[in-house]
């Protein structure tokens, strides 16, 4: 399970200044509306590290997303620049929102701020913006991205797609994903839709395109559709789906005749559509106005990937001739590699039939060489001290080629500006800024598709590595070979801790005795009594991971659908591995601290881990998670090293 950094009070108020009395006065400025309350306008002081400099601002829009303004000259007599921002045409709604103004550097917020808006709606004839375009593998994702709008009409949302939700709901908001689930040269876009409440359909319209030129009456097409639902609750888990074939007339479109109707569940299903066009379509088809639509019916949002050409049926011939025979078949392997070794060759249950997974493209090398190019990610939102020596840690216990990846996740106290100067003083550190909080799931996502190394480590920021650990950690990769994924023993990683995984009342221990402070002496105790048995695990703790980019070119990224705040992606992607055949090791001789920073009040708390496990239910039906606990909690390599290591307190100090 993932720890975010718990969010520090960095607002310039007195109780900041005397904890921490080396701080310069925190820059801030003010705020007004501007004529007709179609925008704001006003003053922001500059940076003290960077007087010269334009300030950055963030605007909190009610209703919305967090928008980046640069202020600019002119500047006033107390050297403020000039700032200004006009509601986008997206929020001419005339809605009346208020909106929070913060200096992006010291997270003070602007006097006058928030101000109210309340923008007279555009005339109607004056085209919506639509957000940008998905940037191919690699690229930074923009805000346009992510929008909420008011459900008023059909709501843009790309080049050929537009989006509707029926009232109630009085807000739509809607997000582009990227999926990698068909390996690395085949991204797949997607597109997910999220309400404010239940609405009786929210709609999705793709405009289908004649890729070879006008096609005659008859024509035959296919389409692959994929699609869930986007968010789990209790009482909503499922809703009826239709696929159906639209032209558009002016503000809205006529049905012309459904192609499909099937259920929607929490996890992706296919529902693939075949169709002849009829002379009436193959016109429309022709003028660029035939829709395909996708509607979720009594729900509060629908996602799908945007459907493709279906798949040649002959690509990947089934082992039986009865296709429901050869997808149980598939679950019956998959269950068969979760709970019991990954890799094995064969299995009685299953003679003659079993298929090991294909070798790893590259294979990490042994401790006692270089470590192979490493990409560390590591996602962070605020929270600077313990970022800042996570950062230190990471430099200082380097040994081979490595780089950090750090995804600042809109952080509004001094993180920023820390993390730009981290990245300036080693160019070994790489920033990649987002301006507004998306969640720690789409952090580490944006990372992975940011990288391109063979391996990559997932790394909380408020974690502490010791010298050498990525060699212990491909040490055991080489181990074993077909390992995908790797993690570290710590001091509170659910099973993976030391010297105990659990307190006398049964809670997760997190091990008080060991500090900070004990970080080398503890490895260095390890490499006396390991006995680098490299136990094969079910699951890992993903506080940090080594993971193989082979892991991700086969079975996808993390679900952020699914767990955007995290409670359960890293358990889900290890069965996904598993799945595929990957095994997971656990490096029994490599230590890494982690300061188990709480996020969430236990109220929160309780609700993401309820809804965590209500998604691990829905995506992953028959496996018995008690079963995959016990093999952890018996694991006989891990027991005999915490029975040697029962005198740690006063081996430590």
């Amino acid at each position: 399970m993932h720890a975010e950094m718990a969010p520090k009070r960095m607002d310039g108020s007195a109780e900041t200044r005397e904890a921490n009395p080396d701080i310069m006065p925190p820059a801030g400025g003010e705020v007004r509306p501007m004529a007709g309350d179609a925008g704001l306008i006003g003053w922001a002081e500059p940076d003290p590290l960077s007087p010269e400099a334009p300030p950055e601002i963030g605007l909190d829009v009610e209703g919305g997303s967090t928008r980046i303004v640069t202020a600019a000259p002119p500047r006033d007599s107390q050297g403020r620049f000039r700032l200004s921002w006009s509601l986008p045409h997206s929020l001419r709604d005339g809605v009346t929102r208020r909106v929070r103004a913060f200096h992006m550097i010291s997270g003070r917020e602007l006097d006058g701020s928030p101000v109210t808006l309340a923008a007279p709606p555009l005339p109607a004839a004056l085209p919506v913006e639509a957000p940008e375009e998905a940037p191919a593998v690699g690229l930074r994702w923009p805000d346009g991205l992510a929008v909420t709008r008011a459900a008023t009409g059909l709501l843009p949302i790309a080049e050929g797609m537009l989006a509707e939700a029926m009232a109630p709901a009085a807000h739509l908001r809607s997000e582009l994903l990227a999926d990698l689930a068909e390996g690395p040269d085949a991204l797949r876009r997607g597109v997910r839709l999220l309400a404010d409440v239940v609405a009786p359909a929210i709609r999705l319209y793709l405009r289908l395109d004649a890729a070879d030129g006008p096609v005659p009456a008859g024509h035959h097409m296919e389409r692959e559709v994929t699609a869930w639902l986007p968010e789990a609750t209790e009482a909503h888990v499922k809703a009826r789906f239709d696929v159906t074939l639209e032209r558009r007339e002016g503000p809205a479109f006529h049905t012309l005749r459904r192609l499909r109707r099937g259920t929607l569940f929490r996890r992706p299903t296919d529902h693939p559509v075949s169709f002849e066009l009829t002379a009436e379509e193959a016109a429309l088809l022709a003028e660029g106005n035939l829709w395909l639509g996708l509607a979720a019916l009594s729900a509060k949002g629908l996602s799908a990937r945007l459907p493709g050409p279906a798949p040649d049926p002959l690509a990947q011939p089934a082992r039986f001739e009865d296709a429901r025979l050869d997808g149980a078949f598939a679950h019956a392997v998959g269950f068969v590699r979760v709970h019991g070794e990954a890799r094995r060759e064969a299995h009685p249950l299953l003679p003659g039939l079993w298929q090991a997974p294909p070798p790893l493209a590259q294979a990490a090398r042994p401790a006692a060489q270089a470590h192979p190019f490493t990409q560390v990610i590591l996602p962070v939102y605020n929270g600077h001290d313990e970022v800042r020596a996570c950062l230190h840690a990471l430099r200082a216990a380097a040994t081979g080629p490595m780089q950090v990846v750090m995804v600042d996740d809109g952080s509004r106290d001094f993180t920023a500006e820390m993390l730009r100067a981290e990245a300036a003083a080693d160019p070994r550190f790489i920033l990649h800024r987002r301006d507004i909080n998306r969640g720690y799931t789409k952090s580490i996502n944006e990372g992975v598709l940011l990288t391109g190394a063979d391996w990559v480590v997932v790394l909380n920021s408020d974690t502490l590595v010791s010298k050498g650990w990525l060699d212990r950690l491909h040490a055991a990769a080489q181990a074993r070979p077909g390992t995908g994924m790797v993690g570290p023993l710590s001091n509170a990683a659910t099973w993976q801790s030391i010297p105990a995984a659990k307190r006398p009342d049964g809670a997760w221990s997190t091990n008080a005795l060991i500090e900070p402070r004990h970080l080398e002496r503890l490895q260095a105790i390890l490499d006396e009594v390991s006995e680098r048995a490299y136990p094969e695990f079910p699951v890992l703790n993903g506080f940090c991971t080594l993971i193989a980019r082979a892991v991700f070119d086969r079975v996808g990224l993390y679900d952020e659908d699914a767990f955007p705040t995290g409670y359960g992606e890293e358990t889900d992607l290890c069965l996904r591995a598993r799945q595929a055949g990957f095994r997971l090791t656990l490096a029994d001789d490599c230590f890494v601290f982690h300061h188990k920073s709480v996020t969430f009040g236990q109220v929160e708390r309780t609700r993401l881990s309820r809804q965590g496990g209500l998604e691990m239910t829905n995506k992953h039906s028959g496996v018995i998670v008690p079963a995959l606990e016990r093999i952890m909690q018996d694991c006989a390599p891990l027991g005999r090293l915490r029975a040697r290591l029962s005198n740690l307190a006063a081996e430590l100090n």
